[in-house]
């Protein structure tokens, strides 16, 4: 044995939930798990022993659901989030100030805008073409669904008032007729310059850039993970563009965390094409399930609920649209269909409740034409979804991928856009855990932020940062929570049996907190802190 850990709370998250005291390490993987004296005893004199003095260790966390690309792409530009911008005159503020500090005719990217919590209004780009003439300005809403663009960028793109409105999105006119800027979903693949042809596919807000410039925001990211105790991740939206990317990242020891690849339906006729009916890879970078898209997005208004296209009556002060990306429903679900078919894995972008059951509808005909014992099609977001529609995730065997970070993130504009009472029963994890759904928690970083205690927080306390209720009902315990972020995180991408638990022969992702789990209030899980991230074996990040 290489090293070992003791004196601690090993939170093993087997199929018992065993709660040990030590483990040793053999070589990238895990070599026993039990007692103090039987690990000293198995590790002898030559490995190095660490003393966890009561802390407690677990799993690393996997991250189901994540855009690490955009999340590093993110982190190296201009920051729009809230609350650093906070109203529409600090993003003009914002927009000026990267103006002064950019060469003329290059491009100003900014991430995160919420323009949901602006008092003075929604931006356009009047607000900031007159602080940004010589530069085209592409501000990434913090859905990744929706960009605000500049005049410059605009032009730049071939874009006016008379450009017709793509399949699966819109560009948004004023009363006059005029554009104001603002790019939904797959319209801002029209504003944005990119090197991938998405179509109606799915959103796209990733530049054409270079490698060089791409591997360097994988690193980014990377090494934010490791601090946060992600080990693995799966990035839920990959094209030609990434791929690449990932490849050299990991060719060159910039890819720190294990990928699992989710790659976009536009490219599902070149993976027919190649004959691929499963998961490919190997434990530090594979190609998992194939990523399809059919709602919009839950703030900006755009996921499909039933009713008046998306409103969601009286108590919704703004009467949001639901938009589906494919314009023929029939020809969505039979391009799912014949994904299940082939016997790949997909799993598709649903929010709204009419979004579920499209999806829902789509599973259920496929598993009666081409019966497969164990599909695990994955639903992601899945925050509309009523308790009937859980059931019926049940019985197909379904597996969502949740992000209940947006509880408390995003709980007042969620309770804005739909009504107390609807936002209130987003993301119904106790109901699905209740139900048997080995649900799963993640982060949709950068659309959320990308800590694992932020996203656990967000469940367990199911608050809004306003102070809202968020139904109380629906929290879970911490270990349950972990349970989601590890076991079922990999269970999600057919991984479950090679890391997701401390068990012996597992590879050796682990995560040290310096405290004991069992004893910290709901209210002060989103301020843990990673003492120690270990990776394949390693030491990543920090010490015990």
């Amino acid at each position: 044995m290489d090293c070992a850990f003791i004196n601690g709370r090993v939170l093993t998250m087997d199929v018992n939930n065993t709660v040990a005291e030590a483990v040793a390490v053999s070589g990238r993987r895990v070599g026993i798990v039990g007692s103090n004296a039987e690990v000293k005893s198995a590790i002898g004199n030559g490995g190095k022993v660490f003393d966890l003095a009561g802390g407690t260790l677990l799993p690393g966390f996997i991250d189901a659901h994540n855009h690490l690309t955009l999340q590093g792409a993110a982190m190296g530009a201009v920051d729009f989030g809230y609350p650093a911008v906070s109203s529409v005159a600090q993003l003009r503020e914002t927009v000026q100030q990267a103006a002064q500090k950019t060469a003329k005719g290059r491009w100003i990217r900014g991430w995160g805008m919420n323009y949901e919590k602006y008092p003075d209004g929604r931006p356009n780009l009047r607000d900031i073409d007159d602080v940004s003439p010589d530069n085209p300005v592409c501000i990434v809403h913090v859905t990744g669904h929706f960009v605000l663009v500049n005049s410059v960028a605009l032009r730049l793109a071939g874009v006016d008032h008379n450009t017709l409105n793509p399949q699966g999105g819109a560009l948004e006119h004023d009363d006059k007729g005029q554009l104001t800027g603002l790019a939904q979903d797959s319209a801002q693949q029209l504003v944005v310059p990119s090197s991938v042809k998405v179509g109606h596919h799915g959103p796209d807000i990733g530049y054409d850039i270079a490698l060089a410039e791409l591997t360097d925001d994988i690193a980014r990211a990377c090494q934010s993970y490791l601090a946060a105790g992600i080990t693995s991740v799966v990035d839920a939206q990959v094209t030609t563009r990434e791929m690449p990317g990932y490849i050299a990242a990991r060719d060159s020891g910039k890819l720190q965390v294990r990928t699992t690849c989710m790659y976009l339906s536009n490219h599902v006729e070149a993976i027919n094409e190649l004959g691929i009916t499963g998961a490919i890879g190997d434990d530090w970078l594979s190609i998992g399930p194939i990523k399809f898209y059919c709602d919009g997005t839950l703030i900006g208004g755009t996921a499909l609920f039933y009713g008046s296209e998306g409103a969601q009556g009286s108590e919704c002060r703004c009467a949001p649209r639901g938009r589906a990306y494919w314009k023929d429903t029939a020809a969505f679900q039979a391009a799912l269909i014949d994904t299940h078919r082939r016997g790949l894995q997909f799993g598709v972008h649903t929010q709204g409740d009419h979004a579920v059951d499209i999806v829902l509808d789509a599973v259920e005909d496929a598993q009666r034409q081409y019966p497969r014992r164990d599909a695990r099609h994955r639903i992601e977001h899945c925050h509309g979804a009523t308790d009937g529609q859980v059931e019926r995730i049940k019985k197909l065997g379904m597996l969502p991928i949740t992000q209940p970070g947006q509880l408390y993130e995003n709980g007042d504009d969620l309770s804005e856009l739909y009504g107390e009472s609807r936002a209130r029963s987003f993301c119904r994890l106790a109901a699905m855990l209740n139900a048997g759904i080995p649900a799963v928690v993640s982060t949709d970083a950068f659309v959320h932020s990308y800590k694992p205690f932020h996203a656990i927080s967000g469940a367990a306390n199911r608050i809004s940062s306003g102070g809202r209720d968020m139904d109380s009902t629906q929290r879970i315990t911490l270990l349950e929570f972990i349970k989601c972020y590890t076991w079922n995180a990999a269970h999600s991408v057919f991984q479950e049996n090679i890391k997701s638990s401390i068990e012996a022969g597992k590879l050796a992702d682990m995560v040290f907190i310096p405290r004991d789990l069992s004893s910290v209030p709901i209210e002060e899980i989103a301020q843990l802190k990673v003492g120690m991230t270990m990776i394949n074996g390693e030491i990543a990040y920090g010490e015990v």
